[in-house]
């Protein structure tokens, strides 16, 4: 058996301070992610997750709106289903629904 010795060289920890020091020089740099993590011997992917980490996390919801629609009750079966590109899904139980349809339009997003 052979073995092969790999010249790459043993990855390095840096300090938070050494981070932030790297990272400002990157702010401050108009080299790419790939040149900068080249020229300073970290690996990209490595820079990439610390530009991600410094970025600011967002916990404010979405706001949502609800609109209730009150339909007539159906037994069982749809006669007309229309599902639309945005996720909505208007579904008649009778042909004879259609006049259902119109109040619920306006609620739709389209």
């Amino acid at each position: 058996m052979t073995l092969i010795k790999n010249d790459v060289a043993p990855r390095q920890r840096l300090t938070i301070p050494q981070r932030q020091r790297l990272l400002a020089r990157y702010h401050r740099s108009p080299l790419t992610q790939a040149e900068f993590a080249a020229q300073h011997g970290i690996g990209l992917s490595t820079l990439g997750k610390w530009l991600r980490e410094e970025r600011p996390v967002s916990h404010s919801p979405v706001p949502v709106s609800f609109q209730e629609v009150v339909l007539p009750s159906v037994t069982s079966g749809w006669a007309v289903e229309v599902v639309s590109p945005q996720g909505w899904t208007v579904r008649l139980h009778a042909a004879s629904d259609f006049e259902v349809v119109a109040p619920l339009l306006p609620a739709l997003p389209c």
